[in-house]
């Protein structure tokens, strides 16, 4: 398996890793648990199918090697904030049972244009979210008026017109990591929330740290905008 690099961010506890899905080995679709391969089973598009199962395929193999289990023994939980958390759920928020327990493991995940994001806390209760957003496919006409707030137009404004694509699309990856964070994700009117924090109060009263992930540390392509946000103290 291709793992394009390795990163440790936000005070040395959150870990980030890149993945380029062409370089996953397709085998390793076997140690998909049940419900997962019945999703995968109900893509129709070969190219989606196909990234889908590398991804799953990714996080848990990284899940794995964070918790010290064997990939086998993992059983995917996804939780979501509609359905609740649920054994056989195939989405929502990431999570695995290890030997029928909840992992201590915290997960967010993005994939785009080819490439997956992954980030992972040792820790189940941190709440953490991290995106991925490829620059060309953000560069639309209405994009800043359904993406952005005014302030975040006037700051857009003040970018030199060949990086505002760039910054558009930092923004929104800052915005979906804190969606997910925030474990509503884009049921918040995405205008609402504030790209550029710094640290502020969190969705749970407690902190919430938002960063670039910066694309040459985690071995990503040029074109790519990438950010994680998690819970820095209690």
């Amino acid at each position: 398996m291709n793992e394009a690099g390795v990163e440790v961010l936000l005070h040395k506890h959150v870990l980030v890793r890149a993945f380029e899905l062409a370089g996953v080995d397709q085998s390793l679709a076997g140690q998909l648990d049940p419900a997962e391969k019945a999703r995968a089973a109900t893509i129709v598009d070969p190219p989606t199918r196909r990234d889908f199962i590398a991804g799953r395929a990714a996080l848990r193999l990284m899940a794995a090697e964070v918790l010290d289990a064997a990939p086998h023994n993992l059983v995917s939980a996804y939780s979501c904030p509609d359905c609740g958390p649920h054994p056989l759920r195939s989405h929502g928020r990431p999570g695995y049972l290890v030997n029928g327990v909840t992992a201590d493991l915290s997960i967010s995940f993005s994939r785009s244009r080819g490439w997956a994001l992954a980030a992972m806390v040792r820790a189940a209760e941190v709440p953490l979210g991290v995106d991925l957003q490829n620059i060309a496919q953000l560069a639309f006409d209405g994009f800043d008026d359904v993406a952005l707030s005014p302030d975040e137009k006037l700051l857009l404004s003040r970018v030199a017109p060949e990086k505002r694509n760039a910054w558009r699309a930092a923004a929104w990856a800052r915005k979906e990591a804190l969606a997910k964070y925030s474990g509503l994700g884009l049921r918040t009117d995405p205008t609402l929330i504030n790209a550029f924090p710094g640290k502020t109060e969190g969705v749970q009263g407690s902190e919430v740290d938002v960063r670039d992930v910066v694309s040459a540390e985690v071995g990503l392509p040029h074109g790519f905008a990438a950010a994680v946000a998690v819970r820095t103290r209690a």
